[in-house]
């Protein structure tokens, strides 16, 4: 084979290995982005979870400041501590969530 075919032959198979790479690429963008979308997914049903589970403890202790004697069993102030942690919880899963997303997309960005 002359010096021609060999030139032929190796661009070739560099244009091949491109078209490889170029999937493979793409298909972990693809496992990156369902990672991303799952791991979305299960944040905001926690964060959903836990807002909902919060207006428990602030029923509680407004309804003992309001005088319905049962829910004064327990002390206003540990309603309100355990508000104040679950408020905390919602509000940090909420900054994680944003955090992410931008990270992802600075990262699909990026390329």
């Amino acid at each position: 084979m002359g010096r021609r075919g060999r030139r032929r032959a190796r661009r070739d198979a560099n244009e091949q290995g491109a078209g490889k790479t170029n999937k493979r690429a793409s298909r972990s963008e693809e496992k990156r982005r369902e990672a991303f979308t799952s791991q979305q997914r299960s944040l905001t049903r926690r964060r959903t979870f836990i807002g909902a589970l919060g207006f428990i403890p602030l029923v509680g202790a407004l309804g003992c400041g309001s005088g319905v004697a049962f829910l004064c069993a327990i002390p206003e102030e540990w309603w309100l501590a355990i508000w104040a942690a679950l408020f905390g919880s919602f509000l940090g899963i909420t900054i994680r969530l944003i955090l992410d997303r931008r990270k992802f997309q600075r990262g699909a960005a990026s390329g």
